[in-house]
């Protein structure tokens, strides 16, 4: 063929040069895919899987931590306290080790085949028998800060398996120890995966407790910045409420009190009306009848502090003083023993004690810099009932103390005249702050 002629094919003429086998000769797929075999219980809790029972049984096989919720727990109300357990070198004075950090009210639900995780607030209320409640519920919609799939019905088929490794082990914005404006200071890139991991997880009859660490890398960490790098480990503990709240006591404006607020829709004035409950503890006489005739009975449940293990040897006993001086008090209001100061139980009697866990209360001794003692505490929003307290003795203070005895009582204190205060005297003022 001459070149630039033009070339013409028929239809016909292309599909006799490809080769296409007859429409028999095709294979035929199959359009079902094959279908997985749902799991087992014993296909997600081996025979190497550790199990803690308490309120919800919490499941440990290598890295993967796993929470089997019963369906009983499903909508019940949690408290979940955050606590920094260990503090980098250099941090905020005012975070040290056993700080809170966050606490919330939880609730866990179920929306298929997933378990959510919603946050609730008791700030707006309303009694749930009038119409305003329905309006309260909408106009109060919980945000969902986490979603699990459910790997398992249990073997009785009342509770659910859920994977929470990942909502511990990632930056959780409900979990974490750092607040936005530490976050800028310290210039916070992300949380590394590979240093960030599960320390233990342990359930009781009323909570559980999650301890993890958490390490950032930070172009301006507090101490040791070349590192590029800073790690802390939180504590998480998740306690079940009561299902019959305690009754709340008025705030009075005239004593000093600490308190929880809300408003309360559903109350006969022209507003929207405020509410307030002083917090206090639960204290119920052992003997309702010699309550009554006005003798001295021990409480159900006394309130107990736990000494700091790391509190200096020689300030121990001043710490105690300080705490049961408050007996005096409570015996006017019909209790003996109401208060207690004890050390904690050591390793080998309690391996699982923590002063993290929201169960103790605790003095806590903070070895910085910072010159103050505070006295914070967590309680039931609903109601104002205390569920624990923490008393905080920075190291530091003895400094103020000292400094305030020689300048305001030295003329007429021979003790106080030196910056070598005798510990007897400091030990009594120490007493008293605590107290």
């Amino acid at each position: 063929m001459k070149a630039g002629a033009h070339m013409f094919f028929s239809s016909a003429v292309i599909l006799s040069l490809v080769s296409v086998p007859p429409l028999a000769a095709l294979p035929i797929q199959d359009q079902e895919e094959e279908q997985e075999e749902p799991k087992t219980y014993s296909d997600v809790i081996t025979d190497d899987t550790e199990t803690d029972e308490g309120v919800f049984d919490v499941h440990r096989t290598d890295e993967v931590l796993l929470f089997e919720i019963p369906d009983s727990l499903l909508g019940r109300d949690m408290l979940l306290v955050s606590r920094i357990a260990k503090v980098p070198v250099g941090f905020p004075g005012f975070s040290p080790a056993g700080v809170k950090t966050g606490e919330q009210v939880l609730r866990w639900e179920r929306q298929a085949d997933k378990i959510l995780l919603r946050t609730i607030s008791y700030s707006n209320v309303a009694d749930d028998t009038l119409a305003v409640s329905i309006s309260v519920e909408a106009n109060n919609f919980g945000p969902i800060i986490a979603a699990f799939d459910i790997e398992v019905e249990g073997e009785d088929g009342n509770s659910v398996v859920i994977d929470v490794t990942e909502f511990y082990e990632a930056d959780t914005p409900a979990l974490t120890g750092l607040s936005s404006t530490q976050r800028d200071q310290y210039e916070v890139r992300r949380l590394d995966p590979d240093r960030s991991f599960i320390n233990y997880a342990r359930s009781f009859p009323l909570n559980v407790d999650v301890r993890h660490t958490m390490t950032y890398e930070a172009g301006d960490a507090p101490a040791q910045a070349r590192t590029g790098t800073m790690s802390m480990e939180m504590h998480q503990s998740m306690i079940l409420l009561p299902k019959e709240p305690v009754r709340p006591r008025y705030a009075d404006p005239r004593v000093g009190w600490f308190s929880v607020t809300r408003t309360n829709f559903g109350l006969d004035e022209q507003k929207a009306a405020q509410q307030t409950f002083i917090r206090r503890w639960r204290l119920e006489p052992s003997d309702v009848q010699a309550y009554a005739r006005g003798e001295l009975v021990d409480p159900v449940k006394p309130i107990v502090y736990y000494i700091d293990p790391g509190t200096p040897e020689q300030w121990r006993a001043y710490v105690k003083q300080g705490v049961e001086d408050w007996q005096a008090a409570f015996e006017t209001a019909g209790f003996s023993n109401a208060i207690i100061a004890r050390d904690p139980p050591s390793p080998e009697e309690d391996p699982e004690w923590s002063g993290e866990d929201v169960r103790y209360s605790v003095v806590r001794w903070a070895a910085n810099e910072t010159r103050n003692a505070q006295g914070p505490s967590v309680s039931d929003p609903r109601t104002g009932e205390i569920i624990e307290s923490d008393i905080v003795w920075y190291h530091n203070h003895m400094r103020s103390y000292r400094n305030r005895l020689m300048v305001e009582t030295g003329a007429a204190n021979p003790l106080a005249r030196s910056l070598d205060i005798p510990e007897e005297l400091m030990g009594e003022t120490m007493r008293q702050v605590i107290a």
